[in-house]
């Protein structure tokens, strides 16, 4: 039995400080699933279209919708009346499945080379997707689509260090709903009142606190944000940086997996991040 890999992005519906006038105030979760039910689509200068469609909900936050693009290609067939090969023109339409939490916005990209070469190919065309729908532009909100990176290794070297010198962090506007209390929330409320998409925070001392830092780095990851530390690993040794690496946590299940037994999977992959 073969396996298929769900790439964790986490999609973020950042409202501006002030509603353009006769729009309605809506949670992120509803402009997540209002977004996705507008079948977005929109045309390269190559000539070839990206469409969202085939959404399925599993009760009333949860799902699946296929990406994918049309584009003219051409085939090489035989005419067997003729006897001759020839170059026929065909639309062809490659398309993968991401399955979905609204509630928290997580998207699991599942990756197809014959679509895009990466996953993060694929979710910067989902978030040009997102970006082009009604409820998009009559809101006046802006749309990431971001990584969720895993933090194991830069939390070992946080812990394992003798003293940690520097810690930096990235935030974006109000949107997770779980963004931690101490930074990511009231940062993100201070980056929608300066009218700022995103920001970053650096704080500096001869020893940070250790526990905290931990904290943030995990909700700094779980909310598709980064991190780094400069870090003296050990007693008598020079100071060093240290960074979150950028790829994405995996959920690896069986090939035949549900979509259900899928977005289980995915769920607590967060929650390991998120801890």
């Amino acid at each position: 039995m073969g396996a298929r890999e769900y790439h964790l992005y986490r999609a973020k519906f950042i409202k501006p400080a002030q509603l353009p006038l006769f729009a309605e105030n809506k949670s992120s979760m509803e402009l997540f699933l209002s977004s996705i039910h507008d079948k977005p689509n929109y045309s390269l200068s190559s000539g070839s279209e990206w469409h969202l469609g085939n959404v399925k909900m599993i009760g009333y936050s949860s799902g699946s919708f296929a990406v994918g693009r049309t584009t003219k290609t051409t085939f090489e067939k035989f005419n067997k009346e003729t006897g001759d090969f020839l170059d026929e023109l065909d639309d062809s339409a490659p398309y993968t499945i991401v399955i979905f939490d609204a509630k928290i916005g997580l998207l699991g990209i599942s990756k197809k080379s014959k679509l895009a070469p990466n996953a993060s190919s694929i979710a910067r065309r989902i978030k040009d997707l997102l970006l082009t729908t009604n409820t998009a532009i009559e809101s006046g909100i802006d749309v990431r689509v971001d990584v969720i990176p895993d933090p194991e290794d830069f939390l070992d070297k946080l812990r394992g260090a003798y003293s940690i010198r520097k810690f930096r962090a990235t935030f974006t506007g109000p949107n997770p709903i779980d963004a931690d209390e101490l930074f990511q929330k009231p940062l993100s409320v201070y980056a929608q009142s300066m009218g700022a998409v995103s920001g970053t925070l650096e704080v500096v001392g001869e020893a940070l606190n250790e526990d905290v830092a931990e904290s943030v780095a995990k909700s700094t990851a779980a909310t598709g944000n980064t991190a780094s530390a400069r870090v003296v690993p050990s007693e008598g040794v020079k100071a060093k940086n240290i960074k979150m690496k950028g790829d994405a946590v995996v959920v690896t299940v069986d090939e035949d997996a549900s979509i259900l037994q899928v977005l289980e999977q995915m769920q607590v992959e967060y929650m390991r991040v998120r801890g």
